[in-house]
């Protein structure tokens, strides 16, 4: 357990609120894009190059966390801090340097959060990775609402200085009060643990399928989240239907692993899970470009969020099962890097956000086939989250 002289209930909420904080920070470059498209007068193509350096950094940030899950968390919280007040005060050009720093920043707390509290909760791993995940969900869920209410008394300028402060705060926090808890004895490093990184540069140990389809939940996740405000502030051009639209998304995630793991304990099958949840944001992707009208839009954007939610986990649990080591952690990692980069370029040529949109939907069909493949070739499937 917490070997913090401070209370380990203490410990504990303030780490999850720094938890909450990267959904937050996850969420919050897309909830703000209008904005920034207006305020460094950026094409769709310079937007997505934005979103890849940044989500591309939370990929190197998973393997740059060490041993010290604590020092790799202070680290991962001031890099978040220094970049989030990069993008405050930076200029057109500077944003794309200060974004990367601000991914690789957020990578290195997710993931030091997620293998210290798997460590402090060694009988309870499953538990409490599942409580974590429904944390961040929740920080991605309040996100645009905060954003948008936020635009209304200060600027994007004022928004990121605030993340600046509270990852500042939590970095002093973490350095001040948190301690590594000891290691079992001939306890193996956990699954995502980036220990003896080139040991785990190899594809040859996961099936190509496998390596394929996790590429893309993740990827249309980041997709989705990135470019829908911006998408529903062109068709519907209202704050409400904007605001609405990326909550909608992100309510949809949350509901979705809130349902999935209340099932998968249930011991339901997750492959029915799994198959219903692929389904689903095959049918919300489609919806959600087949018109303009408010009416498919919302429904759209949740049915996407809701079909997204259990996938990813399960389907790293299949991954799991050939390998674990991290590479399939980064191969995930470039989905959510490359894919709203590509949506921002086909937006740019094309002239319409619209048809960049497909990008994702494209990438959701194929996902479903891909899905329903791995399933077959795999056994019962574990999700990540119910892992110990």
């Amino acid at each position: 357990m917490n070997s913090s002289p401070v209370s380990g209930w203490i410990s504990k909420i303030v780490v999850y609120l720094g938890f909450a904080g990267t959904g937050v920070g996850m969420a919050l470059p897309g909830s703000v894009l209008p904005t920034l498209l207006k305020q460094w007068s950026m094409t769709d193509s310079q937007a997505g190059f934005f979103f890849f350096l940044g989500w591309m950094g939370t990929s190197v940030g998973a393997l740059l966390v060490r041993p010290s899950r604590v020092r790799s968390l202070a680290l991962g919280s001031f890099l978040i801090a220094m970049g989030a007040l990069g993008m405050a005060f930076g200029s057109r050009w500077s944003c794309f340097g200060w974004m990367a720093i601000y991914g690789v920043g957020l990578g290195m707390t997710m993931t030091a959060v997620s293998l210290l509290q798997a460590r402090r909760n060694a009988l309870r791993r499953g538990l409490e990775l599942n409580r974590l995940n429904l944390v961040w969900a929740l920080g991605a869920c309040i996100c645009p609402s905060l954003a948008a209410h936020s635009l209304r008394v200060a600027s994007v300028r004022a928004i990121f200085s605030s993340v600046a402060i509270f990852f500042a705060l939590f970095c002093l926090w973490t350095l001040a009060f948190e301690r590594d808890p000891a290691a079992p004895p001939s306890t193996q490093e956990s699954v995502a643990a980036p220990t003896a990184i080139g040991r785990n540069w190899t594809l040859a140990l996961w099936p190509l399928a496998v390596v394929l389809v996790i590429f893309l939940p993740t990827g249309i996740e980041a997709s989705m989240g990135a470019w829908i405000a911006a998408y529903v502030q062109r068709t519907q051009q209202t704050i409400s239907a904007t605001v609405t639209a990326g909550s909608c998304f992100w309510i949809g995630l949350m509901l979705s692993r809130t349902l999935s793991s209340f099932v998968l304990l249930l011991r339901r099958s997750e492959r029915i899970v799994l198959c219903l949840g692929l389904s689903t944001a095959v049918l919300g992707t489609l919806l959600l470009i087949s018109t303009t009208a408010k009416a498919s839009i919302l429904p759209g954007v949740f049915l996407v969020g809701f079909g997204l939610g259990p996938v990813y986990p399960l389907l790293l649990g299949i991954a799991l099962k050939y390998s674990e080591r991290t590479l399939i952690f980064f191969i995930a990692g470039l989905g959510s890097a490359l894919l709203p980069w590509l949506t921002g370029i086909v937006s740019s040529v094309t002239s319409s956000l619209r048809l960049g949109l497909l990008v994702p939907v494209i990438a959701s069909v194929l996902m479903l086939g891909l899905g329903l493949r791995v399933v077959r070739i795999s056994g019962p499937v574990n999700a990540a989250y119910m892992r110990d």
